[in-house]
């Protein structure tokens, strides 16, 4: 098994604003998502539409404000079944604000250039909302129409 995809980031934001953004709706799909179905309760839904990828899972472990642990996997997905892979947050406060460590743990190698990718991507819009900023349209999403 390949080694967990990691990384960190410092957001400007209390550890508690950022834990909602993992497990409230509204905020979730601030930075990350279109659509989302979240019940923070171990064994609850995750269910996150991400520009038309149907991201699917549950919540293993919500310890607030400073873990949340989630399923994930995709819907259809030969690759990357739902549950088949496992986000961890870790959230510690610091003078500043918050430490969020991000592990993505079971990749399959055929996965991890997308999620090294797509990780910086969505935690970079999570640092800007987090911190009351508006990140904008998420320039990778797929819309309709003209």
């Amino acid at each position: 098994m390949a080694d967990p995809y990691t990384t960190e980031i410092e957001i400007d934001a209390p550890v508690e604003d950022v834990f909602r953004h993992l497990t409230d709706p509204a905020h979730m799909i601030r930075w990350m998502g279109q659509h989302a179905t979240l019940d923070p309760t171990p064994g609850g839904t995750f269910h996150l539409d991400i520009n038309g990828v149907p991201v699917r899972g549950h919540y293993r472990i919500v310890d607030p404000p400073h873990r949340v642990v989630v399923t994930w996997g995709v819907a259809g997905s030969p690759d990357l079944p739902p549950g088949t892979t496992e986000v961890e947050f870790t959230l510690t406060a610091t003078a500043t604000g918050t430490r969020l460590r991000l592990e993505h743990r079971n990749l399959p190698d055929s996965q991890r250039p997308a999620h090294a990718t797509g990780w910086p991507h969505f935690l970079a819009r999570l640092h800007l909302t987090a911190a009351g900023l508006d990140p904008g349209p998420d320039p990778w999403q797929i819309t309709s129409g003209s």
